[in-house]
């Protein structure tokens, strides 16, 4: 039999095979609204309905905020209540080579033109450039 990294490469590339060739998974993006004590809180993720492929490839994950399956209406009632905290956090500030691949990417502007744009941007104070 096969030992070591041989039989893990075997795994990955049987497990693969079969991922393949199982039914695609199903899911859907969803919001979960519930009131407790006359307080409302939502809570957004992914109801994953089947996960066949991804039963036989572990190592795929679809989503990093899973949720169970709810139906429209649906009450339930909660396992558990949890506070807490945490900051929020601006985004990493972009290099000017971020912001070109961007508006690349999105189809603002051409090659002849990208630089006009990041002018009007920087004029009318919605960016500026750093020395660094």
């Amino acid at each position: 039999g096969l030992t070591g990294n041989a039989k893990k490469i075997y795994e990955l590339v049987c497990r693969h095979f079969l991922a393949c060739c199982s039914k695609d998974a199903l899911g859907a993006e969803t919001a979960v609204e519930a009131e407790i004590a006359d307080e409302r809180f939502t809570c957004k993720g992914l109801m994953i309905k089947a996960l066949n492929w991804m039963h036989v490839y572990p190592y795929e994950r679809w989503s990093d905020k899973d949720i169970p399956v709810f139906e429209i209406g649906e009450t339930f009632t909660p396992s558990e209540l949890r506070m807490t905290s945490g900051r929020t956090q601006a985004p990493p500030l972009l290099t000017e080579a971020d912001l070109i691949s961007l508006m690349d990417r999105h189809g603002i502007g051409t090659d002849a033109t990208i630089a006009q744009h990041i002018s009007t941007v920087q004029q009318r104070d919605y960016a500026i450039r750093s020395a660094s």
